[in-house]
């Protein structure tokens, strides 16, 4: 009996255990995730959550990532030897933005060539949504939101900006911006803040026309102090930019070329449109020796005087029949006689140019002396002197000249540079 009685108790115990090991309906563990091949949503998160680490750590460096570039140390011109030229350039806010399509990256720049705003449009974030973001990161310093589109502003100290902007539709990241708002603040700095008064003199000149130049010079210094796009000279450094109005020509344009050349000197070149068509192989050499060919309008009339769309029709013409030449349209302009206000600044900065004008005029188109030319610069030399020449057919002195200032700026130390490198600003589209 007792032998029976423990049998009946095993054949019970197994008969439970089997029924447990092999229950017909099975009830799974909330905490255990079905088994499937694809991610669940706990693992997803996870995957963006570590994505969004990753933009962190690239923008506390300035930085987004497959971009070797940065808003704190990183310039334009970096970017354009190593990238080369961008797609496409445009003018907005603090300053200019370089899109390179192939990247997916736009870069913001300042005056000075500084990069302030590296931003990227990569797809590999573009499932990150709003929610996402304030779980990894914490609540924003704040949230900028317009009709289309929220802007989440997080601070990495006082030098970085991280911004993710999410449209409002659909409530994921469409692009992230890491920005410098200390560079993007100086992009006035270089133009503004140290100016000079226009110096040269010639004994041609009657008492009237004198007094109207005089006139002229206070005024248009101080019209460049309100614009950012307006340029009398460059900044506080001891370096000076030679340019050469009116050509170019047959004669007088080679030979500044080639004087320039010899001297190892960049120059900058000044050209009229019309002129451009007449002599592309002058234009072609000054080019190829290392100096900036820039714009001068298509006709050397009076812009101020004309329409809006007549001005336009000048820079675009000019622009057209130099790159024609060279293969670049110039990003900068000289206003015919200096001739600038309001309407030629709006429709310039429309077209992709600075306006760069002089803080020296040798008045070799007046006094056609080259002791005066000299006299002019070295009796009125400054830091960041943009010194206006000029280089047509009857500019035998200005030629006579040259050499001999440039010594005379060697002897000083004074650094001959081009407007690009003076002013920091870009010499072509």
């Amino acid at each position: 009996m007792k032998i029976f009685t423990i049998m009946v108790m095993a054949s019970f115990s197994l008969t439970m255990l089997l029924t447990a090991c092999n229950p017909e309906k099975p009830t799974p563990s909330k905490n255990v995730q079905p088994k499937q091949n694809a991610l669940q949503p706990k693992e997803i998160n996870q995957t963006y959550l570590t994505q969004l680490d990753e933009i962190k750590n690239w923008s506390q460096k300035g930085m987004v990532k497959d971009c070797p570039f940065n808003a704190l140390e990183s310039t334009i011109s970096q970017v354009t030897t190593e990238w080369g030229e961008p797609d496409k350039n445009d003018q907005a806010g603090a300053g200019t933005y370089a899109t390179y399509d192939n990247k997916n990256t736009v870069l913001g720049y300042n005056k000075a060539g500084e990069i302030f705003d590296v931003r990227s449009y990569a797809t590999d974030f573009k499932k990150i949504t709003d929610t996402m973001v304030v779980k990894a990161y914490g609540k924003p310093k704040e949230i900028r939101e317009s009709d289309n589109e929220n802007i989440y502003v997080y601070e990495w100290g006082k030098e970085i900006q991280l911004k993710l902007i999410v449209p409002k539709s659909g409530h994921v990241i469409d692009h992230i911006s890491v920005f410098n708002p200390k560079r993007a603040t100086t992009v006035t700095t270089t133009n503004n803040e140290y100016i000079l008064d226009i110096k040269g003199k010639s004994n041609k000149l009657s008492d009237l026309a004198w007094a109207s130049m005089q006139k002229w010079r206070k005024d248009i210094v101080l019209f460049a102090k309100n614009q950012d796009n307006v340029y009398i000279n460059g900044p506080n450094e001891k370096k000076v930019a030679l340019t050469f109005d009116d050509g170019p020509d047959e004669i007088i344009t080679p030979a500044i070329i080639e004087i320039l050349a010899n001297y190892h000197v960049k120059g900058n070149f000044f050209f009229i449109g019309s002129k451009v068509t007449k002599h592309p192989d002058v234009v072609k050499n000054a080019f190829n020796n290392g100096n900036l060919v820039l714009s001068h309008s298509f006709n050397h009339v009076e812009l101020t005087k004309l329409g809006t769309e007549a001005i336009r029709l000048e820079i675009d013409q000019a622009g057209k029949a130099i790159k024609s030449v060279i293969g670049k349209e110039p990003a900068i302009l000289r206003t015919p006689y200096g001739d600038t206000d309001e309407k030629v600044v709006d429709v310039t900065e429309q077209e992709g140019y600075s306006i760069v004008l002089w803080s020296i005029d040798t008045l070799d188109w007046s006094q056609r002396d080259s002791k005066n030319i000299i006299r002019n610069v070295v009796d009125n030399l400054r830091n960041g002197d943009i010194i206006l020449m000029h280089s047509d057919s009857d500019k035998s002195e200005t030629k006579k000249a040259l050499p001999l200032l440039i010594e005379e700026l060697q002897k000083r130390n004074v650094q001959i540079v081009d407007l690009e490198t003076l002013l920091h600003v870009k010499a072509y589209q």
